[in-house]
């Protein structure tokens, strides 16, 4: 069997979707206004479908077949998922001059920091290779596209910074929700955008609940 693409995740509820394509229309209007050139610069954004959105906890990139048994197994082990999620504020990584994501924040604490640690934990016990990254919690909302310029990508970010707060864009109700389990997620690359297949659930009480078992 070939490698799979893999990762494990918390899938987001519809609302946050909806919020999502909100945070999408309040930042094209900031281009809009500040941006000089704003129809090149939207143009540089690759947003991404609301479908396809998700919290990832650890991306493992290609993994042998073989260690799919195992690493669902190790992700039995840790235990039940009960952790509080809120949307946080819009950001990007980096110098501004070299923007190349542009996110939303999400809010957990420290139980959402021990989510993300014990994930660590249950990949690397089937002797996948640590991530070395500091976790940050974030769904992804756009990618800037690789032909952007450095001033193409300043305008991204300050119009990213000059986002209202979200209570502003969001409905009027605060979008928290209650995470009660996590996927092990398979990812297929195509021309045409990636397609994902979740393999397992884990966290939500009874063991792991594999796809089409």
């Amino acid at each position: 069997m070939p490698d799979m693409r893999l990762f494990v995740a918390v899938e987001l509820p519809e609302l946050w979707r909806e919020d999502a394509r909100a945070a999408r229309g309040a930042l094209e209007r900031n281009l809009t206004s500040t941006a000089p050139a704003a129809p090149a610069v939207t143009e540089r954004l690759r947003w991404v479908d609301p479908a396809l959105m998700h919290l990832t906890l650890r991306f493992t990139g290609e993994v042998d077949y073989g260690l799919l048994g195992p690493l669902q197994a190790a992700l039995d082990r840790c235990g039940d998922v009960d952790v509080e999620l809120s949307l946080g504020a819009a950001g990007t990584f980096g110098p501004a001059s070299r923007t190349q994501v542009v996110w939303l924040e999400v809010e957990g604490g420290p139980p959402l920091a021990g989510l993300a640690a014990d994930v660590e934990a249950a990949v690397a016990s089937t002797g996948i290779a640590a991530d070395g990254r500091a976790f940050r919690a974030h769904i992804t909302l756009a990618r800037v596209h690789r032909r952007a310029s450095k001033e193409e990508r300043r305008a991204i970010a300050a119009a990213v910074r000059a986002l209202d707060p979200p209570a502003v864009w969001r409905r009027p109700v605060a979008q928290a929700f209650r995470a009660r389990s996590i996927a092990l997620v398979r990812s297929h690359l195509a021309a045409t955008g990636p397609r994902y297949e979740v393999l397992s659930r884990h966290g939500g009480g009874g063991g792991g609940d594999r796809a089409g078992g």
